[in-house]
């Protein structure tokens, strides 16, 4: 019996072992987070970090950060669906940044909207950043122009400009 109870209390422990590492890798997960403030020409929207499609790659000196939002709440959804803003960190500056907007026109219609720094003169100031272990934090401005695309940013039809800015404070995992 005595040894039937020890037996007992290794299983009990290793599950207990088991169970914290799966919690503590959950926590870990939850503390990606952040925002993006946006403001379009006469609307100011805070668009929530989408977790499962955010992320950075590189190294200390050299990162790949690609964020993207969704709206949280209903209202905003049926007019506005998404914002990627994506840009390589080179230290604390950022270079070669580009934006999408998806969002519906009053007839309903999708609209993709996009601007770069070569088209639209996309600018993207960090004021912030810091690289701790896994995770990535990275903070700033924005500033451009956008204009329409068929072929998703490929060609980028600036005679009907809408002009963005806005800042962004996220914290981010590693591409998965």
């Amino acid at each position: 019996m005595s040894a039937f109870s020890g037996f007992r209390f290794l299983r009990v422990a290793r599950a207990f072992c088991i169970s914290t590492s799966l919690i503590s890798a959950s926590m870990t997960t939850a503390k990606e987070q952040g925002h993006i403030t946006l403001t379009l020409t006469d609307e100011i929207l805070e668009l929530p970090l989408s977790t499962g499609h955010s992320d950075w790659t590189g190294s200390h000196g050299f990162v790949r950060v690609s964020i993207l939002t969704r709206p949280s709440d209903l209202e905003t959804w049926q007019r506005f669906q998404s914002l990627r803003l994506a840009f390589d960190l080179l230290r604390d500056r950022a270079q070669l940044p580009e934006m999408s907007i998806l969002r519906r026109a009053d007839d309903a219609e999708f609209e993709r909207w996009y601007g770069k720094g070569n088209r639209g003169g996309l600018i993207v100031t960090v004021s912030d950043r810091s690289l701790e272990g896994d995770f990535l934090r990275v903070s700033g401005t924005f500033t451009g122009t956008l204009g329409q695309s068929e072929d998703f940013g490929l060609t980028i039809d600036l005679s009907t400009p809408m002009p963005v800015s806005g800042e962004f404070d996220v914290t981010l995992l590693p591409i998965r």
